[in-house]
């Protein structure tokens, strides 16, 4: 009968980490250029114990996060600052918490007073060089769809235009992504792309999380009939080995 809990508590191990993927997609359902997590992949593993037969199996799960790169919904929002990338593509980041520079889509940028263009998130967002953008005062900011930064000086004629860097993005191509630890997109051979400004950048635009709410919560009240069920059979399990406990201590 254990063989038969065994089962039941391998597959609420595996319930458990499908059901904290889904959960952290649900919270990231309104973060624009969010890519959802997608399930683990997962292998099994035998335990041999000395020369007996394999009586056990264990799952055993990728290290590596995995991700949907489908594009969100693209939304125009005449922000001006507000930017999203058409098609494929992602933009160079420094992660606010550290670590080492990552790969985003998420475009609700904001100036700094120090002249620092970051993401909603505070990350630091990086040129062509994969070094920091910084942009001197200015009343108006436009960034082409190759990611060329003209801006409008304060001070000047009205009209002036003045390059004032490139916002670095990449298409990644034929680069194996991932997600981190930290929850950022990164090459897994760790070397990032190069800058090849090929993405296409649009300007007034966001593009939202490709969540789709629906498909997550559907997911979460699947897994909650999931978990009644193992825990059923887990009862049902130690039903019969007491009744077969029963049987065995009857006098011959």
């Amino acid at each position: 009968m254990d063989r038969m809990i065994h089962l039941a508590l391998n597959s609420l191990k595996a319930l458990r980490i499908d059901q904290r993927i889904n959960a952290q997609n649900l919270a990231n359902i309104q973060v624009p250029g969010f890519k959802k997590d997608m399930p683990v992949t997962r292998s099994g593993l035998f335990l041999t114990a000395m020369d007996q037969y394999n009586s056990r199996i264990f799952v055993s799960t990728e290290s590596e996060l995995k991700f949907s790169d489908a594009e969100g919904f693209v939304e125009r929002t005449e922000g001006k600052l507000d930017f999203a990338i058409r098609g494929p593509g992602y933009f160079f980041i420094n992660p606010k918490q550290g670590g080492e520079p990552a790969l985003s889509r998420r475009g609700d940028f904001t100036l700094l007073p120090d002249g620092r263009l970051v993401d909603g998130a505070q990350n630091q967002m990086l040129d062509n060089q994969l070094q920091p953008v910084k942009l001197p005062p200015a009343r108006k900011i436009i960034i082409d769809d190759a990611g060329k930064i003209i801006i409008e000086p304060f001070g000047s004629p009205e009209g002036t235009r003045q390059e004032a860097g490139i916002l670095g993005s990449t298409l990644a191509e034929g680069v194996d992504l991932k997600k981190d630890t930290d929850g950022q997109i990164r090459p897994s051979n760790g070397d990032l792309p190069i800058a090849d400004q090929r993405a296409s950048v649009m300007q007034g635009s966001l593009e939202r999380s490709n969540v789709e709410s629906l498909e997550a919560l559907l997911k979460n009240m699947e897994g909650q009939r999931t978990f009644e069920l193992n825990v059923k059979f887990i009862k049902q399990a130690e039903m019969l080995d007491e009744a077969t406990t029963k049987i065995m201590r009857l006098p011959s």
